[in-house]
C-alpha cells in the first residue's frame, strides 16, 4: 500500500469517518480506520450499527489495506501543515509511515482481515431531496428526539412519505416536532425509524452536492449525497441499522385547533424568553401569563431570586397561565422560519403547538409543566 495526497483531504475524510466511532468500544479493530488503497483510496469505520465509507482524491503507487488507530491518525493529520501527505505500508513490520515535509511518521496497525465487512447495499426504496434542504429538515426536529437510551424506538426520528410529502417527527413524550417537505415523486407509504445521532451527523457535515439519495431497505438506510460528476453512489455513504418498534402515532397526538390562537412576533419572544431564564438551573419552569392584550414572561427561583418582563400581544380572552421547561420552549420557537408564529392554547395543562403565522409547517408540540 502505497499513495499520496494531501493533509486537508485526508482529515476532512478522516474527520467525517470518524463520527461512528465510540471511544468507549472496548474492540481496538472498532477504534481504527480502515484505509483501502485499490482504485481509489477510500477509508472506512464503523461501530457495528453504523458503517461510513469515503472515498479521497490521491495518487496511487501500489494497492493494500491497513488499519490505524482513529485518534491518533487524526491527531498526526492535524499536526501537519498543509501539503501533500505520502503514506506507505511496510510488510514486515506492519506499520506505515506517514511523512510530510519534513516530519516522520512511523504507526503500528492492525490486522485488516478483522475489520469488519462494509454492508450489502441493495436498492428498494430511494427517495432524492436536495441535500440543503434535507439537512435543514434534520435540524428543526433532531433536538426533539430523545436522549433516553432506555427507550429506544424515541432516539430516532420518524421518516413517514406518502403522498410525495416527505415527513420527519421527533419526541421525546416531552414535545413533539413535526417538518414536512413535498419531494415532487410519489412513492410507496414508507414508515421507518432512523437513529438521530446517525441524521444529527448528516446535518453537520460538510456534505456538498445537489442532491442526497436515501435508499430504504428492510432493516438499513443508507445515504449517499451525489454531485453532478460522481457516480450514483457519490464520494460518501453511511448505511446504519433502522430502530425496531413503533413509533407514535404524531397524527393523532396533534390538535385540529385548540381554543386559543394567539398571534406573537417571534423574535421579541424569542428576546425575553432568553433574557427572563438566564437566571435559569435545573429546568426550572418559565411561566406565561396572558391576559388583557399583555403576556408576561417570568420566572422565580427561591434560592437565586425572580425575574419578569411583559410586551403587547393581540389577545383579549380569559386569563391564561401556563408554565413550560424554558429549553424546550426556546428550541420551539427557534425552529420557526418566519415572523410571526400562532401559539395555539386550550388549557393550563394541555400542550400547545407552535407553528408560523401563515402557513401548516414545522409544527411544535409542547407540553406544560405543573407548577405545585
Amino acid at each position: 500500500m502505497k499513495f499520496q495526497t494531501t493533509r486537508n483531504n485526508l482529515l476532512e475524510t478522516a474527520l467525517f469517518i470518524n463520527k461512528t466511532i465510540n471511544p468507549k468500544i472496548s474492540s481496538p479493530i472498532l477504534n481504527g480506520i480502515m484505509i483501502d488503497v485499490g482504485k481509489e483510496l477510500t477509508l472506512y469505520s464503523t461501530d457495528l450499527e453504523t458503517s461510513i465509507k469515503s472515498t479521497v482524491q490521491a495518487v496511487i503507487y501500489e494497492e493494500g489495506k491497513a488499519v490505524v488507530i482513529s485518534k491518533i491518525f487524526i491527531n498526526i493529520l492535524k499536526s501537519l501543515k498543509e501539503s501533500k501527505v505520502d503514506i506507505e505500508f511496510d510488510k514486515l513490520t506492519n506499520q506505515i509511515k506517514i511523512s510530510c515535509g519534513n516530519a516522520l511518521f512511523t504507526l503500528n496497525t492492525l490486522p485488516a482481515g478483522e475489520f469488519p465487512s462494509f454492508p450489502e447495499i441493495k436498492k428498494e426504496k430511494q427517495v432524492k431531496i436536495n441535500i440543503d434542504k434535507f439537512k435543514d429538515l434534520v435540524l428543526k426536529v433532531q433536538k426533539a428526539a430523545s436522549m433516553d437510551e432506555s427507550r429506544t424506538v424515541l432516539t430516532g426520528i420518524f421518516f413517514n412519505i406518502e403522498n410525495g410529502i416527505f415527513n420527519m417527527v421527533a419526541t421525546d413524550s416531552y414535545r413533539l416536532a413535526l417538518v414536512k417537505n413535498e419531494i415532487g415523486e410519489k412513492t410507496s407509504t414508507i414508515g421507518v425509524i432512523v437513529p438521530a445521532k446517525v441524521l444529527d451527523s448528516i446535518a453537520k457535515s460538510e456534505y456538498k452536492g445537489n442532491e442526497i439519495i436515501i435508499n430504504i431497505e428492510e432493516n438499513q438506510i443508507s445515504f449517499y449525497p451525489v454531485e453532478n460528476n460522481q457516480s450514483e453512489h457519490g464520494k460518501d455513504v453511511i448505511v446504519t441499522r433502522l430502530l425496531s418498534g413503533k413509533f407514535p402515532d404524531y397524527k393523532q397526538l396533534l390538535p385540529d385547533r385548540l381554543k386559543h390562537e394567539i398571534s406573537i412576533d417571534k423574535e421579541k419572544m424569542l428576546d425575553v424568553v432568553r433574557r427572563i431564564t438566564s437566571i435559569s438551573q435545573d429546568s426550572v419552569p418559565v411561566k406565561l401569563t396572558i391576559d388583557k392584550s399583555r403576556m408576561s414572561v417570568s420566572m422565580s427561583i427561591r434560592e437565586i431570586g425572580s425575574s419578569s418582563e411583559d410586551f403587547e400581544i393581540p389577545y383579549g380572552g380569559e386569563r391564561i397561565e401556563i408554565s413550560f421547561n424554558p429549553e424546550f420552549l426556546i428550541d420551539g420557537l427557534n425552529i420557526m422560519d418566519c415572523d410571526k408564529i400562532i401559539m395555539s392554547i386550550d388549557e393550563p395543562l394541555k400542550p400547545i403547538t407552535i407553528k408560523p403565522e401563515k402557513k401548516d409547517n414545522p409544527v411544535y408540540l409542547l407540553m406544560p409543566m405543573r407548577v405545585v
